[in-house]
């Protein structure tokens, strides 16, 4: 996949046909938006006969089809090794039913729903009115975007929305996106104003400007048709509105971290390589997601990896891409990761694990913005920037002869510090009301009010694992959470315990954090009854990531 496209799937014009529904289909740098129509049959895989065709391996010649038949639309697993994610479940060998805003995942691919409200009521969907109704219940507010776009621009539109519940068509060119973070929809217009600068799009906040769809939509209407705005500016934002301190779906509570996203705010209009130092589950990865989101390369992939989770062999492989009988088992050419990230943003995870040979090989890139796939012959232009990030010193890692005092120089042209949670205590507790609120909805629940005796052991703790730790910890909470309430009982063992133990001296630090890391690898292993793949997605973590850690701790998982 390469580039902007849009398929259309037998699509027919009529004021009261069938449903109209869109995918936005994701993979590297490519978009596609799938116009469907009743009828419509859209294979996904590596064949060349798929009307999609897929370039992970991950993904099965014929791995699913999307189909949309007597108005309702279906996802059908051919049976694949791996499955299909659906909203962060698999699938596999079965037949689903499709809604606006589903996520299906395939290997790399991402694939976003995008159905209309229906034929009887365009303004404000059954689902709609439900995902409102939640958010109002839960979090106390909600915020509804109003687009006016082609279809051929939803693959802009999917670029800029963070964390969208759902993007639902209401009439042919008019699109509502309901958000998962009310605080989200100044950054989420100003990033869609980037991107789309000749859009129509009002921005509406529940309670303030209503508390039903169709109520919301009319003033978001009234909006769009009010008096002329200064030249780009979005309807329902002043046209000098300043950039939020907190980017979509992050917390910032504490002064160092105003520091730190003011710092990402001006470095990510640049094209400067980053270092983000920070220790071990601090949201370094949190920290590279907005320099992308915020730089000009926004539109373009964000792509992760984690270079301490493979053995060099495969690394080189990974990141710079193979020709075909490059080595055995190599029957193809396969495209690496700085190749998948053109046009956007790389971001090079535990960047002080890479071997020596790896150092001087990415130095090339970047210093020439040039590389060569293993086994290759030519050397391939590449138009990517860089984000590192490490948990180690790697100044002091240079200076010991360990890493590269040149590629530390280069990596560190501009770098970034995050402090430790336990250095910023002021968001402890908004960010576990942040994500006692996302595991609600997860569970199809309201969102349970912290109790005081839960707060405070939440406050004592010294969280050496970080907000990793404390995700893991409300997610625990989450589902032994009863009538609403997350009391200190809910709390796993080792915020409890920890809670009245006296605090270790600093030369145990790391140890403790690698004690408490089996342990949580082990905890994971165990409920997921040795299942490796959801045992990482439980912990956070890929699996490759999950593999590594094992062998690192010598755990038999």
């Amino acid at each position: 996949m390469g580039g902007d496209t849009t398929i259309d799937a037998g699509h027919t014009d009529g004021d009261a046909g069938p449903r109209r529904a869109y995918l936005v289909v994701r993979e590297g740098a490519g978009t596609q938006v799938i116009d469907l129509d009743d009828g419509a049959d859209i294979l996904f895989g590596r064949s060349p006969e798929a009307t999609v065709r897929l370039e992970d391996g991950k993904a099965s010649r014929e791995h699913a089809r999307v189909l949309h038949r007597a108005g309702e639309l279906k996802l059908v697993d051919l049976g694949g090794r791996n499955g299909t994610l659906l909203n962060d479940e698999v699938v596999r060998g079965q037949t689903r039913v499709l809604r606006s805003g589903d996520r299906v995942r395939i290997g790399a691919a991402e694939i976003l729903v995008a159905e209309s409200a229906g034929v009887s009521s365009r303004i404000g969907g059954a689902r709609l009115e439900a995902e409102l109704g939640q958010l109002l219940a839960s979090a106390g507010r909600a915020a509804l975007l109003r687009l006016a776009v082609g279809p051929e621009q939803l693959g802009k539109v999917s670029a800029a929305l963070a964390d969208p519940v759902l993007l639902e068509i209401q009439r042919d060119g008019d699109y509502a996106c309901l958000l998962a973070d009310a605080g989200a929809g100044p950054a989420v217009l100003a990033a869609l104003q980037r991107l789309l600068p000749a859009a129509r799009v009002a921005l509406v906040q529940a309670p303030g400007d209503g508390v039903a769809a169709e109520a919301l939509w009319r003033r978001a209407g009234e909006l769009l048709a009010g008096p002329a705005r200064a030249p780009g500016a979005a309807a329902g934002v002043p046209a000098a509105a300043p950039a939020p301190t907190a980017p979509p779906g992050v917390v910032v509570g504490d002064p160092a971290m105003v520091r730190v996203f003011e710092l990402v705010r001006k470095v990510a209009a640049t094209p400067t390589t980053v270092l983000i130092l920070g220790e071990t589950g601090v949201g370094k990865e949190v920290i590279a997601e907005q320099l992308h989101r915020q730089s000009p390369r926004a539109s373009g992939p964000f792509v992760r990896l984690n270079c301490g989770s493979l053995p060099e062999s495969l690394l080189e492989s990974e990141l710079f891409g193979h020709e075909k009988g490059a080595f055995t088992g190599a029957d193809r050419r396969k495209l690496g990761y700085v190749e998948a990230a053109a046009g956007g943003t790389l971001f090079l995870d535990e960047i002080g694990e890479l071997t020596a040979s790896m150092q001087t090989r990415l130095l090339r890139v970047l210093e020439s913005h040039r590389f060569m796939r293993v086994g290759g012959r030519e050397e391939i232009a590449c138009d990517v920037r860089v984000v590192a990030a490490t948990n180690r010193d790697l100044e002091a890692e240079a200076r010991a002869g360990r890493f590269r005092e040149d590629l530390y120089f280069r990596l560190s042209a501009f770098v970034l510090k995050i402090p430790p949670l336990r250095e910023r205590p002021a968001e402890v507790e908004l960010l576990a009301e942040l994500f006692a609120r996302q595991f609600a909805r997860r569970m199809n629940v309201a969102a349970p009010t912290l109790g005081a005796d839960a707060l405070a052991l939440l406050r004592r703790h010294a969280w050496p694992g970080n907000v990793r730790e404390l995700r893991n910890a409300m997610e625990y909470a989450a589902v032994l959470a009863e009538r609403g309430v997350l009391d200190a009982a809910c709390l796993p063992d080792s915020v409890r315990a920890a809670a009245d133990a006296p605090a270790p001296p600093a030369g145990q630090m790391r140890r403790q954090i690698a004690d408490l890391e089996q342990k949580s690898i082990l905890d994971a292993l165990d409920a997921e009854n040795g299942n490796q793949t959801r045992a990482a997605r439980r912990l956070g973590i890929s699996r490759r990531a999950l593999l590594y850690k094992l062998e690192k701790y010598g755990i038999r998982g």
